[in-house]
C-alpha cells in the first residue's frame, strides 16, 4: 500500500541525492569561476588541456579538488567524475553541495542571512533536479522528433544561475502541479474586476468584450456576465482577469479580501481551456486551443532572483510598445526576408490595491499580485512542415550522455558545420541587425528565443517576452514616441560597446552551446567561433550603410564586462528587499572571442 509519505518522498534516496549533489557541485564551480568569485589553486595541467585543480575553505584541514577543460570565455568544462572532497587528509565518498558553500561561506563573502536564504533555494532547487533525474530525461533522439510542449517541459532550468528553480512559496503539491518540468495541465480562475480599480489596456483593433468571447467563448462570457447580473452588478462596470490557482489561494483571498467583500473583486470560477506553464512558470501556453494567446499572470514566488508579479506600469505599457516595436520591425523588407517573428503583447489588466499602491517605494512585488497580459501564440504563424522548438533545448544533454544538438544534426542530414551555419542565419543575422539598423535591444537568451524548425534545422526564430526586457540605444530614443518616453529601460552603456550581443549572446548562450559542441560533437569550440566571427563579417557586407555603427558598435572589442549573475546574489544582499527586480552587476573583464578570431586572421595574413 502507497502511503502519503512514499508519494511524498519516493523520489529522494541516496543515488538521486547523490547524482544531483555532484551535477549543482560541477556547476557551481563552472559559474563561480567564471565570475571570479573562486580562484582555486592549479595541480597540474595535462597536454590535452584537463587542469587539476586544489580549492582551500575557510577550514584548514577541508580542501576539494577537480579537475576540468579550458574554454573560451573563462568558462571551464567540469569532469564530475574528479571531485573530490578531503577532510583531515582523508578522501570522503560523498560531495555535498550544501556543505560546499558552508564551508567557503567567508571565502565568497557570504554573510549568515543571505547563506540561509542561498541554503533554502538551493534545497528546493535540489529537489526539483531529484524528481527530474527519477522521472528521467527523454532520449535526445525523442526530444528531436518531439512537438513543441514536450520539449518545454523537459528543460531543467537557466544554464547561467545556480539555484535556477529556488520556487520559494510552492509546497510539494504546488510543485508536482505547476512546475513546468512536471508537464500538467490545470484550468484558470476568472475574477471580475470593478472599473475603479482595474483597467484594460489593448491595441486599437481590439475590441474588449470580443477578445473575452474569442478567449473563452460566447456562452462562458454570457455565464460570467449573468453571475454579476444575479448579484445585482453590472457588467459594463467590470473587466474579466484570470488568475493562477496558486496566487488566487494564497494571495487574493488573503492580500485582496477587503476588495473581495465589496465586490470591487467578484470570483467567477474556472475557465474551460487546460493550460500547461512554460519555463518562466507565470506564463501558460493553451492547451486545449493553441492558436490562442498565451497568457502570463502574477505568481508571486521568488525564483531566480525576484518575485514572479505583473507591474501594473508594464501593463498599462505593454501593447503601446508592441504596436510602436512590431510598426518598426514588421514593415522591414530584410525582417520580412529572414521571416523573424515578433510575438506580440496584445492586451493587459492592471490592477491597483487600494493600500499598497498607495505607499511610495514599498517593495515592489507588494504591487504586482494581480494582473495580466495576452501574448500571441507562435503557433498562429507558422508554415506547413514547421515546428517550433525553445532554443534553450540547444544545451539539453540526456540520461546517457547524448545533447539534443547532435540528435537533431544527425536528423537534419546536414554536416555539423552547415547546421551550425543554418543555426547561426536563424538567430544571430536578425538579431544583428534589429540592434544595428533599429538600435533595439531585446534579451535573446534561450528561454526568450523560439526557433522554427523544418527537419532538424532551425529556419528563423521567434522573440518573445521583448516588451518587459527590451533597451533603447541613443539611436532608438530618437524614434521612441513621446507617450512611451517613460515605458522603456534606457541603455546605460557609455563605452558604446553592445553588450546586448557580447553578453546576451555570447557569454549567455554561446558559452555553453560552444562547449557542448566542442565535448560531445567534438566540433572544436575554435571553429564554433570562427563560423560566428564569419557569420558576423558577411552580416556587415550585406548592410555597408551601417559600417559607422560597426565602428562604434565594434563586435570585435578586445574585452567586454562580466555578468555577475551568482555571485551578485551571494555578495551583495540578494534577498533584501527592493522597490524593483534585482539587477546583477558588471564589472571585470572577459577575454572577448571575436577579437582572438581577428587576432589569428591578421597574424596569419601577416605571415
Amino acid at each position: 500500500m502507497t502511503t502519503t509519505k512514499d508519494i511524498l518522498t519516493q523520489h529522494i534516496d541516496a543515488k538521486a541525492w547523490k547524482r544531483v549533489n555532484t551535477d549543482l557541485l560541477a556547476k557551481s564551480l563552472a559559474e563561480l569561476m567564471h565570475e571570479e568569485i573562486i580562484v582555486p589553486e592549479v595541480v597540474s595541467r595535462e597536454e590535452d588541456g584537463l587542469t587539476h585543480f586544489r580549492l582551500r575553505t575557510d577550514h584548514e584541514h577541508i580542501h576539494y579538488t577537480f579537475s576540468a577543460y579550458p574554454r573560451f570565455l573563462d568558462y571551464w568544462h567540469i569532469e564530475k567524475q574528479y571531485i573530490r572532497k578531503w577532510e583531515n587528509g582523508r578522501e570522503l565518498t560523498v560531495v555535498d553541495v550544501l556543505d560546499f558553500f558552508v564551508e567557503l561561506q567567508h571565502t565568497f563573502g557570504i554573510d549568515p542571512f543571505t547563506l540561509a536564504h542561498y541554503i533554502e533555494e538551493m534545497l528546493n532547487t535540489l529537489y526539483a533536479d531529484a524528481r527530474i533525474r527519477t522521472r528521467g530525461k527523454l532520449s535526445a533522439d525523442s526530444l528531436a522528433a518531439a512537438d513543441y510542449q514536450t520539449v518545454e517541459h523537459q528543460m531543467d532550468g537557466h544554464p547561467w544561475v545556480i539555484v535556477n528553480k529556488g520556487r520559494i512559496g510552492f509546497d510539494y503539491t504546488d510543485h508536482a502541479t505547476y512546475a513546468p518540468e512536471m508537464d500538467k495541465q490545470f484550468k484558470l480562475f476568472w475574477l471580475a474586476a470593478h472599473k475603479n480599480r482595474a483597467k484594460f489596456f489593448a491595441l486599437e483593433n481590439i475590441n474588449m468584450r470580443g477578445f473575452y468571447t474569442d478567449e473563452l467563448g460566447e456562452e462562458k462570457v454570457l455565464g460570467f456576465e449573468k453571475k454579476l447580473k444575479d448579484l445585482g452588478l453590472d457588467p459594463e462596470d467590470y473587466i474579466f482577469l484570470p488568475v493562477h490557482e496558486w496566487q488566487l489561494n494564497n494571495k487574493i483571498v488573503f492580500q485582496f479580501q477587503q476588495d473581495l467583500a465589496m465586490q470591487f473583486l467578484v470570483f467567477l470560477g474556472a475557465g474551460d481551456n487546460l493550460y500547461a506553464p512554460q519555463q518562466s512558470i507565470r506564463t501558460l501556453f493553451n492547451m486545449s486551443d493553441p492558436s490562442k494567446h498565451y497568457v502570463k499572470t502574477a505568481v508571486s514566488i521568488l525564483s531566480t532572483g525576484n518575485i514572479r508579479g505583473l507591474s501594473p506600469r508594464q501593463m498599462a505599457n505593454a501593447p503601446g510598445v508592441t504596436k510602436w516595436v512590431k510598426g518598426l520591425l514588421d514593415h522591414d523588407p530584410y525582417l520580412q526576408r529572414t521571416g523573424v517573428i515578433l510575438l506580440g503583447e496584445v492586451a493587459t489588466v492592471a490592477y491597483h490595491h487600494p493600500q499598497y499602491s498607495a505607499i511610495k517605494d514599498s517593495p515592489y512585488q507588494y504591487k504586482e499580485m494581480l494582473g495580466v497580459l495576452w501574448r500571441e501564440s507562435a503557433v498562429n504563424y507558422l508554415k506547413p512542415g514547421e515546428k517550433l522548438m525553445t532554443m534553450a533545448a540547444l544545451l539539453y544533454i540526456d540520461d546517457e550522455g547524448c545533447p539534443l544538438v547532435k540528435a537533431l544534426v544527425r536528423k537534419s542530414g546536414l554536416s555539423v558545420q552547415d547546421w551550425i551555419e543554418a543555426y547561426l542565419k536563424a538567430y544571430l543575422k536578425p538579431l544583428l541587425y534589429i540592434y544595428y539598423q533599429h538600435s533595439l535591444c531585446v534579451t535573446p537568451h534561450g528561454e526568450n528565443i523560439v526557433l522554427v524548425m523544418r527537419d532538424g534545422v532551425p529556419e528563423r526564430m521567434v522573440i518573445k517576452d521583448f516588451v518587459d526586457d527590451i533597451v533603447l540605444t541613443a539611436g532608438a530614443r530618437e524614434k521612441l514616441p513621446p507617450e512611451l518616453a517613460d515605458s522603456l529601460i534606457h541603455s546605460s552603456n557609455k563605452e558604446n560597446v553592445p553588450l546586448f550581443i557580447l553578453l546576451g549572446v555570447f557569454d549567455a548562450f554561446f558559452r555553453y552551446l560552444s562547449d557542448i559542441l566542442h565535448s560531445y560533437l567534438g566540433y572544436n569550440e575554435q571553429l564554433f567561433w570562427n563560423t560566428v566571427a564569419a557569420t558576423v563579417h558577411t552580416y556587415q557586407q550585406e548592410h555597408p550603410h551601417l559600417a559607422e555603427r560597426f565602428e562604434k558598435y565594434d563586435l570585435f572589442v578586445p574585452e567586454f564586462k562580466r555578468f555577475y549573475i551568482n555571485s551578485s546574489k551571494l555578495r551583495s544582499q540578494g534577498y533584501a528587499e527592493r522597490t524593483g527586480f534585482v539587477i546583477p552587476k558588471k564589472g571585470g573583464k572577459l577575454a572577448n572571442p571575436l577579437y582572438l578570431v581577428k587576432q589569428k586572421e591578421t597574424s596569419l595574413a601577416d605571415g
